[in-house]
């Protein structure tokens, strides 16, 4: 068996990208649904769908500060 050649920082790299890319897929989403609830007020699941994008990015962007700093490194051992 081979040893993992990444580093540290490129572990937590790969993921911070990974993550940065969800969070821009979240932005759109969040775009779409901001149009729509402009477009028709009474689309009842828009403001829910906001609501849950919002949560996703806010949680990527809270891992993503975790991986920033020393919490998380114990995790890639």
């Amino acid at each position: 068996m081979t040893k993992n050649t990444l580093s540290l920082a490129d572990k937590k790299s790969i993921i911070i990208d990974f993550l940065q890319q969800c969070n821009n897929y979240s932005d759109g989403m969040l775009k779409k649904y901001e149009g729509q609830l402009a477009e028709e007020e009474t689309k009842t699941s828009a403001p829910q769908k906001i609501h849950d994008w919002t949560v996703y990015r806010d949680f990527n962007n809270y891992a993503i500060n975790e991986l920033n700093g020393t919490e998380l490194d114990d995790w890639f051992d």
